[in-house]
């Protein structure tokens, strides 16, 4: 089982609760209260806020997401486990309420609002990826379809989560961030000691369609996957990459590529560089569509 941390606390927790049956004793306009679900609590004192998303136990001072809730309720600290009880509800529509700062490239710094994620099923985001050499159940397996408004005018594209619950956004005519950007996390199983980093989204797709079309040894399911979506964001990989005992880099193959695998050589051990494998190629993406380098 594929793993998006970030889109996984993206999870509204109030419709999660309510979902297993869990409701609120009393609801505000910015917040509900509950009997905490892990612990006897005859005086309601467990809050979860609807602008943030996050909960907060009164009495114990504790806090966190709707995984670290998850380790309470479920009694564990296996995330994996975690995501196992709760992974049902990730195929829902999630409704985004707070307002997400624009970090548009190219459009002008604003506000996005009414944001909604859905499962990606429209054919013109499709059959731009089809164009792009994307398999279509690749991108249905890891990315999801982003709405919003900024201004008075609305806009879609295929979002790809982060850790931080954000999405990189992208569609024919732009690519931007909806929330904070970062790092992306796919673990694709438990205690795997593999992992592969790549620059952006679209060469994560490219490897995993590569794997399906079998152009690659299908290596997947014992390896998890950082994309730095930015090779800015190198340091913030850093200790997402310090439980892995090797570092495998299919990063672009220019000059910023380059200095990224230098850096992860001089940080640690373990650092394999494949871009030898796509050498005359830019990227995996131009890899996997023919498009070499112009002479």
């Amino acid at each position: 089982m594929a793993v998006n941390f970030g889109e996984i606390k993206r999870i509204d927790i109030i419709g999660y609760l309510e979902r297993i049956g869990i409701r609120p004793v009393r609801n505000y306009q910015t917040y509900a209260l509950y009997h905490a679900p892990y612990r006897e609590d005859r005086h309601p004192s467990f809050k979860v806020s609807r602008k943030k998303n996050r909960w907060y136990d009164l009495a114990t001072m504790e806090s966190g997401d709707i995984i670290d809730l998850g380790k309470m309720m479920y009694n564990t600290s296996d995330i994996m486990e975690v995501i196992r009880h709760i992974q049902n509800y990730t195929t829902a529509e999630l409704v985004i309420r707070e307002r997400l700062p624009s970090e548009l490239q190219g459009e002008r710094t604003g506000t996005f609002h009414n944001v909604t994620v859905r499962p990606l099923s429209n054919e013109k985001l499709l059959a731009y990826l089809g164009s792009r050499g994307i398999d279509r159940t690749v991108a249905a397996e890891f990315c999801r379809e982003i709405h919003f408004s900024l201004g008075c005018r609305h806009y879609y594209g295929i979002g790809f989560g982060n850790v931080q619950g954000g999405y990189e956004v992208r569609n024919p005519f732009f690519k931007g961030t909806v929330g904070q950007k970062d790092v992306s996390l796919i673990q694709m199983g438990s205690h795997n000691d593999l992992c592969t980093v790549f620059e952006g989204f679209m060469d994560f797709l490219s490897y995993m369609t590569l794997c399906r079309r079998s152009d690659f040894t299908p290596f997947a399911e014992t390896m998890d996957f950082v994309v730095l979506n930015s090779v800015s964001n190198l340091r913030k990989a850093m200790k997402w990459l310090a439980p892995y005992t090797t570092v495998t880099c299919c990063l672009d193959n220019d000059d910023a590529g380059r200095r990224a695998v230098d850096a992860l050589n001089e940080a640690r051990d373990g650092i394999h560089d494949a871009s030898g494998v796509y050498e005359g190629y830019k990227d995996l993406n131009d890899f996997l569509r023919g498009k070499r380098f112009c002479p």
